[in-house]
């Protein structure tokens, strides 16, 4: 059993797959750790098998709970974060979106150095194969970026009533314009979930510098001195101390990676002390900052069968199952959400800060399909919340699970936006296009529009849309809660880098899997010591532009 390599890379996700490809394209011994199984199963690689992933007895998913959200009824929401190879790539509704180019101009602002739209927009290239045209999208990269072009009817009508209401028809949600109803893309290639582990892993094939241990528990990351040298890893029921001889890597995700840093004694230092951990760094930003999207639904019921719902009767999911295994076509080859909006909650608003994610399916309290009902559903909410919580741990093991406490709706401001959300969810359901459709409104109900009504429902129904991030965030060096620099190295150690979406200074105004997989190829050149690829200064859409032209003329 080797346990030398150049890079070691504890969790094998999102970011971890990208980054061990290109460093071991770069002629490097590097070595993945990832606790879950492998993702060579048709639940992981079927698209519409994604719901199988989101039960409590999935081996794929660690389903964290929350601690009890004090602003929304005392719940515990369910936080689902993959443990598998790929990650949460392995297990999300497949959603591409990049998110709005000042959302980066604001993470450079925030002290990120290097992290503008400018420099990101190139990576977001470098990573997509887009049949979309146009200079903002590439057209060769490891993740394909696809449109389902044949619209159902319910997924047209929601393009039509957004019109109805006001709103335009942005023809790239990941171009120029984001504001608007719009075709959402998805990560799907060839009738295939296109993960990071199917993109850069086993699409690219095997390579015999990289070697993939699965099943492998982290335990801690080891130093000599103030150098990370590796990890203690716990590896087919043995004790492992894997060395690393350039750097150590922490791609665990944004509650594993934070986790990860506090088992080791880098974090807050009372906090530590709490659990008997020697503090090797005080860092008090470790854990803290955690930002998620969180959203409210809107759900009718129709009487008319066009809703995917009817693909659960078993004679057709017989043939969904003959066509996808046969020929990876078919309803099964796609995921669910085909359509959408970006929207602003006032005129002031500077880009979009409320989004719905549009699913022609009536579901469960659970997200679970049921077979007995047509209808849709749509996901509303604000984009950029101002409310922060933190991770803490729960003991000194690293089995144990976490103090997870997003600390949801804590400030007027986010409520004002998902009231606004609500508000306009509720008006394009209202709109002409869903008339012949719309036989009962199951959530809110007609009953409830506005006032304390609304708010209790907002309370009772709210949940994660599963994006968070920021419990390690880059910052500048006079930024007390930074955990990485701009280069994404933990601040008082030398050759540790923390590299995922827990870095994140903010939270994108999007789902947030293309921005974790850019920071990943960002990272790789950041690591090699590449030249960084040529900035693009991409023109985009925003009502501050608009207002500044107004001014002009």
């Amino acid at each position: 059993m080797k346990v030398e390599f150049d890079y070691v890379i504890a969790g094998a996700g999102s970011a971890g797959c990208v980054l061990a490809r290109r460093l071991s394209d770069a002629g490097f011994e590097v070595l993945l750790l990832e606790v879950g199984p492998s993702d060579k199963s048709w639940i992981i690689r079927m698209p519409a098998g994604l719901r199988s992933a989101f039960k409590p007895t999935s081996k794929y998913n660690w389903w964290y709970y929350t601690e009890e959200q004090k602003h929304l009824n005392n719940r515990q929401i369910q936080q689902p974060r993959g443990r598998v190879l790929g990650g949460s790539s392995s297990i999300n509704g497949m959603t591409w979106l990049r998110g709005h180019p000042m959302d980066y101009d604001a993470w450079q602002d925030a002290g990120a150095t290097g992290w503008s739209w400018a420099d990101c927009a190139p990576y977001f290239k470098k990573i997509e194969s887009s049949k979309i045209g146009g200079v903002h999208r590439g057209h060769d990269g490891p993740i394909r970026a696809q449109r389902q072009e044949q619209l159902s009817p319910l997924n047209a009508a929601f393009l039509e009533a957004g019109q109805q209401a006001g709103f335009p028809l942005t023809e790239d949600v990941n171009g120029y314009r984001q504001e608007g109803v719009s075709r959402f893309e998805m990560s799907v290639r060839d009738g295939i979930r296109n993960s990071t582990a199917y993109g850069y892993i086993h699409s690219m094939g095997e390579h015999p510098k990289l070697t993939i241990w699965l099943g492998c528990e982290v335990q801690k990351i080891n130093f000599e001195g103030k150098q990370a040298t590796g990890f203690r890893v716990m590896y087919k029921g043995r004790l492992v101390e894997v060395r690393s001889r350039r750097e150590t890597i922490v791609s665990c995700g944004v509650f594993g990676s934070a986790q990860m840093l506090m088992l080791s004694g880098i974090g807050p230092a009372d906090h530590l002390r709490e659990h008997g951990i020697a503090t090797k760094v005080n860092l008090p930003g470790v854990g803290e900052n955690l930002q998620d999207h969180l959203e409210c639904h809107i759900q009718i019921e129709t009487k008319e069968p066009v809703s995917l719902n009817k693909e659960l009767q078993p004679h057709r999911m017989l043939w969904a199952g003959m066509q996808w295994f046969g020929f990876k076509k078919g309803v099964a080859s796609v995921n669910q959400c085909h359509v959408g909006a970006f929207l602003n909650s006032a005129p002031t608003t500077p880009h979009p800060d409320i989004q719905f994610h549009f699913f022609p399916v009536f579901f469960d309290k659970n997200w679970i399909p049921v077979s007995t009902t047509y209808g849709y559903r749509i996901g509303v909410g604000p984009m950029r919340p101002t409310s922060r919580g933190n991770v803490r741990l729960r003991s000194n093991k690293v089995s144990d699970p976490l103090r997870i406490d997003p600390n949801y709706m804590a400030t007027e401001e986010d409520w004002r936006v998902m009231r606004e959300s609500m508000r306009l969810g509720i008006e394009f359901s209202e709109q002409a296009a869903f008339k012949r459709y719309n036989y009962h409104e199951d959530t809110p109900g007609k009953h409830i529009r506005s006032g304390k009504a609304l708010d209790e429902f907002i309370r009772e129904d709210a949940a994660s849309a599963y994006h968070p991030c920021g419990t390690c965030k880059m910052g500048s060096d006079n930024d007390s809660m930074a955990v990485v620099d701009s280069q994404l190295r933990v601040r008082g150690v030398e050759n540790l880098r923390v590299i995922d979406a827990s870095v994140f200074p903010t939270v994108p105004s999007a789902n947030i899997n293309a921005a974790t997989i850019m920071l990943a190829e960002k990272a790789s050149d950041l690591l090699l010591g590449k030249p960084a690829l040529q900035p693009e200064a991409l023109p985009y859409y925003s009502q501050v532009q608009v207002a500044k032209q107004k001014a002009i003329a």
